[in-house]
C-alpha cells in the first residue's frame, strides 16, 4: 500500500514478494479447511473473503487498472476493516481452543 501511495506501483521485488506470499498464504488457508472447526470456518472465510478482495485491488492498482470506485484510499479502508476480521478470526479460534470465553463484542 505503501508504494501505491508513494510513487503508484509496486517494483518488481515488491511484486515478486506479493506473490511468493499470496501462494503461500492460499496454501495454508487451504489446508485450515483440513483443521479447523465447524465454528471457526464461517469466520475464516470472511476474513479470507477480505484477503482476496485486497489481493485483487492491489494487483488492479499495480497494473494502472483500478475499477471506477478504487484507490489506494480504499486500499487503506479495506485494510482497516481487515484488522477487525483478523481480530474476530483470532477471538473465534481462542475460544474454540477454549482458551478464552465467549464474551460480548465492544461497540467500535
Amino acid at each position: 500500500m505503501h508504494d501505491l501511495r508513494r510513487v503508484g506501483t509496486l517494483d518488481e521485488v515488491r511484486r515478486a514478494e506479493l506473490e511468493e506470499r499470496w501462494g503461500t498464504y492460499v496454501v495454508q488457508h487451504a489446508e485450515s479447511h483440513m483443521i479447523v472447526s465447524d465454528a471457526v470456518l464461517p469466520v475464516l472465510g470472511a476474513a479470507n473473503g477480505s484477503l482476496r478482495k485486497i489481493y485483487g485491488l492491489v494487483k488492479r492498482l499495480d497494473a494502472g487498472q483500478p475499477r471506477p470506485e478504487e484507490s489506494v484510499e480504499e486500499l487503506s479502508r479495506q485494510v482497516d476493516s481487515l484488522w477487525n476480521r483478523l481480530t474476530g478470526l483470532r477471538d473465534e479460534m481462542r475460544r474454540d481452543l477454549g482458551v478464552t470465553a465467549r464474551v460480548e463484542p465492544l461497540n467500535r
